[in-house]
């Protein structure tokens, strides 16, 4: 029986079966087994927990649903496809890192980016992904 301690790193295995298996074309192709996914801690810019499941009724608030992760962008600075694919990433870290399988529905989260500037780019290009968006403007 195997402890924490004995437990087997099959990483390493796997990642030399697959240089091996993909040897023929190795000359075009670069492996990083364990690649780091960010030089700092990845950090939500604001995490809205509704666990009492409770009406909001302000404007933001109404789309809300138990577990909300939100991405501002400062006055200078744009919403681009990269800050979408990012934040939908961390709810995405944020659904799987709980401890037990599906603790938090998809059906409970959302992500909700808030900007100065409308970002065409940003909806054209995730559009075109076949993400759905909805774009709620201030009054």
């Amino acid at each position: 029986m195997n402890t924490n301690d004995d437990k087997i790193q099959w990483h390493p295995a796997f990642d030399a079966a697959l240089q091996i298996e993909l040897e023929d074309e190795a000359e075009y192709l670069e492996f990083e087994p364990e690649h780091l996914l960010s030089k700092k801690p990845m950090q939500i810019d604001v995490l809205v927990k509704n666990e009492k499941d409770v009406k909001i009724k302000k404007n933001i608030g109404r789309i809300f649903r138990q577990y909300n992760i939100i991405e501002y962008k400062s006055p200078d600075d744009k919403l681009n496809i990269d800050d979408f694919y990012k934040t939908y990433g961390y709810a995405c870290l944020y659904k799987s890192e709980t401890g037990d399988v599906d603790q938090i529905p998809a059906t409970e989260l959302t992500i909700t980016f808030v900007c100065y500037h409308y970002p065409v780019k940003m909806l054209q290009s995730s559009n075109t992904a076949n993400h759905h968006s909805k774009t709620i403007k201030r009054k």
